[in-house]
């Protein structure tokens, strides 16, 4: 029964559907204070003849706080 979801959806989908879930049964005050959206962070890194060129880190977060 553990993957049962496995026939019908993809694991994002599942993770998608529980975090909604999940949101919609806070109660008002505490929905309020809870993001929707998850942070993302990672690191591109440029290669050019098999040499790593430049690194540059993102991250959503700090992204939205500039703005």
């Amino acid at each position: 029964m553990a993957f049962a979801w496995k026939k019908n959806f993809s694991y994002s989908k599942y993770a998608s559907i529980c975090s909604q879930t999940v949101r919609q049964a806070l109660k008002p005050e505490i929905k309020n204070e809870v993001k929707t959206h998850g942070d993302a962070e990672f690191l591109y890194t440029r290669w050019k003849n098999g040499a790593q060129e430049k690194t540059e880190s993102y991250n959503s977060a700090k992204s939205a706080d500039k703005e």
